[in-house]
């Protein structure tokens, strides 16, 4: 079974929003409790890394509907 460019860009583009989410939750708690350590960094970090992966994602197959490529790449 084939899953079509525009439902993976979708699927990226939720999982980018929710990235989003994520990253203003670990930036938003340490901050409220006052607890700013090196784990918070390394968490805050690693949300911007696996977010900016399904921006990166959602960004090639807009294009590649945008292109009018349904299924695969050209």
């Amino acid at each position: 079974m084939k899953v079509s460019n525009r439902v993976k860009r979708n699927i990226s583009f939720v999982l980018t929003i929710i990235g989003c989410a994520i990253i203003v939750a670990r930036i938003v708690e340490p901050i409220m409790s006052k607890s700013i350590t090196g784990q918070n960094w390394f968490e805050i970090i690693g949300a911007i890394v696996i977010t900016y992966c399904a921006f990166d994602n959602f960004n090639i197959y807009r294009k590649r509907v945008r292109d009018g490529i349904i299924f695969g790449s050209r």
